[in-house]
């Protein structure tokens, strides 16, 4: 299991991930400027409140992940942001191929008790 403990809340989705944080999953759906620029546009629940916001950005056809943002809530002060292909290192540095850093983050990990 990679996730010792979820839970999603049955009427927002937002899920807490091993009693740690909470985070929102948003799918975000490729779109095409007229210019032929593609663009992706994350609304985020500001209602929720989440700890980090899970987008899945979707490739040109949307059928299958380009790639992913894991975006802090503390960092994301707009209800929305608009990515393009390549977004510079304030909104990149939050961009990963894969979930793994998401699972890692989610490991549980004890702090021992100070004795």
């Amino acid at each position: 299991m990679l996730f010792q403990d979820h839970v999603g809340h049955p009427r927002t989705d937002l899920l807490t991930i091993n009693g740690e944080f909470t985070a929102s999953l948003v799918i975000v759906r490729c779109s095409e400027t007229s210019a032929g620029s593609l663009r992706w546009n994350i609304r985020f629940d500001t209602s929720l409140k989440p700890d980090i916001t899970i987008a899945v950005r979707m490739d040109r056809p949307n059928r299958q992940p380009l790639d992913y943002y894991l975006l802090p809530s503390l960092d994301m002060t707009l209800p929305r942001i608009r990515l393009a292909q390549s977004n510079g290192l304030s909104l990149d540095a939050y961009r990963f191929d894969t979930l793994d850093c998401l699972f890692d983050m989610a490991v549980h990990v004890p702090v021992p008790e100070v004795a």
